[in-house]
């Protein structure tokens, strides 16, 4: 695909211009990118607030371009409100348990089910457009329980570390997704999340350790 000039760049993929409104998303290793982006028309089509895809081929999706902070740069900028802008993602996560997964989808696991999943529902993942939250990053995208994708969601925000003035604040804003996401339908999940998220390659010794007591404390005997 014709592409401008960067854009960002994440651990796995940059995103470059690609024309009015639209970019692209590139695998940095070469990775197929196509059940990505088909994970992504799927949401979309059932009313989920995913970025368009226009085309994929092999490394490249060819999409949308969402501008806008993400919520976790409005969490930083506002920390005394984290508490109340989190409670989108319990929203978001509700909305998607709405949809059921396409059977092609793979099934994560230890997590049965049919739903689709996002598996990376995290506050760096929803833009805020002018046109409302849009979720973007799907390479982990799978078929399962609902409760995983909390559960997931969950591990994330109390074991990654976001800087001194919301982790100060961790608990307030923990509890208020909770309270909306619904923390017991995710317990039984938390141990199959943190085996996933542990054998991430991205993920620190010192995050692995905080992970392991975090699972000790809230799993489910």
């Amino acid at each position: 695909m014709d592409v401008g000039p960067l854009i960002a760049a994440g651990r796995e993929c940059e995103i470059l211009e690609a024309g009015p409104g639209r970019v692209v998303r590139r695998s940095r290793d070469g990775r197929d990118l196509e059940r990505e982006a088909a994970a992504m028309r799927h949401a979309r089509r059932h009313g989920f607030p995913a970025p368009e895809v226009f085309d994929a081929d092999g490394p490249d999706i060819l999409m949308e371009r969402v501008d806008g902070p993400s919520l976790m740069e409005e969490m930083v900028r506002a920390p005394q409100e984290a508490h109340r802008r989190v409670r989108l993602l319990a929203t978001l996560l509700r909305d998607l348990a709405g949809v059921r997964a396409p059977g092609w989808l793979q099934a994560a696991p230890g997590c049965p089910g049919n739903r689709l999943l996002h598996l990376d529902l995290h506050p760096a993942n929803v833009i805020l457009t002018a046109d409302g939250p849009k979720v973007v990053d799907w390479a982990n995208a799978a078929r399962g329980a609902a409760g995983a994708d909390v559960a997931c969601t969950w591990l994330l925000l109390a074991t990654t570390p976001a800087g001194r003035p919301l982790d100060e604040r961790r608990t307030t804003w923990l509890a208020a997704f909770l309270e909306d996401a619904g923390a017991e339908a995710a317990r039984p999940y938390l141990p199959a999340m943190a085996d996933r998220r542990r054998a991430d390659r991205n993920v620190t010794d010192e995050e692995k350790a905080g992970i392991t007591a975090f699972l000790t404390e809230n799993a489910q005997p």
